[in-house]
């Protein structure tokens, strides 16, 4: 009875510090996450990110292998990256994020405590690819504008309106999610999703009609914003 008592007394400290040991590891091994202040809310609706510029940037950080997984927050104000060990800022993250023209700031321990928080969870966050849910978020509301002002001056019917919007919303969810360079979406967003926009007004209202109602559009949504907001980038 003595020798199990004493055994006892041995085997418990043991399992105490097993325990103790196999938590500290898991700590120790928890991959490093990095959060980057950026410069992606999307100028067509500014409440969420911008998922045509973040979304290039997020699949290139992926492709490191340095890097496990590269999100963007829903108002496009934070990446994260989870790193497969360290932390690689300078050698791996500033590289990639110069080359798709993103700038950045690491955010310190203090700023990143609400993130943490949050991190991760759906709606609001978005890993990789998974931010073209936010440009079809952008094509709903790019489609909405496009229509509103000419409707609200009687230029065009509530059914001219309704076919317009599907037709407008339609085009930029399949075009929105295409991957391109900053320079390529900015000179698309001038020459090409313009055209696109007369094209679809012509179908139903005429030309006439779709260069007034182009006008209003533009008109109104400068007022709306400090800066050019009607980009749809």
């Amino acid at each position: 009875m003595k020798r199990l008592t004493l055994l006892g007394v041995l085997i418990i400290p043991i399992f105490v510090a097993a325990g103790f040991i196999v938590k500290g590891t898991n700590k120790t091994n928890e991959p490093a996450v990095t959060f980057y202040k950026t410069p992606l809310v999307c100028n067509a609706a500014p409440d969420i990110g911008c998922g045509s510029r973040s979304k290039p940037v997020l699949l290139e950080l992926e492709k490191s292998p340095a890097i496990k997984e590269a999100w963007l927050n829903r108002p496009g104000t934070v990446i994260a990256i989870v790193w497969k060990d360290k932390a690689q800022t300078e050698i791996v993250a500033k590289p990639i994020f110069k080359e798709n023209n993103i700038s950045f700031t690491v955010l310190n321990e203090n700023d990143i405590a609400s993130y943490r928080k949050t991190f991760r969870k759906a709606n609001l966050w978005y890993r990789g690819a998974n931010v073209d849910m936010l440009s079809w978020e952008e094509a709903t509301t790019i489609a909405e504008s496009a229509v509103k002002y000419a409707l609200q001056s009687n230029l065009i019917t509530k059914d001219e309106a309704e076919k317009i919007k599907t037709d407008v919303e339609a085009y930029f969810k399949e075009e929105l999610v295409k991957i391109r360079t900053n320079e390529q979406l900015k000179d698309d967003d001038q020459h090409k999703f313009k055209e696109a926009l007369y094209s679809i007004g012509e179908k139903y209202i005429g030309k006439e009609r779709t260069k007034k109602a182009m006008e209003l559009y533009q008109k109104n949504c400068e007022k709306q914003c400090k800066k050019d907001c009607c980009k749809h980038d």
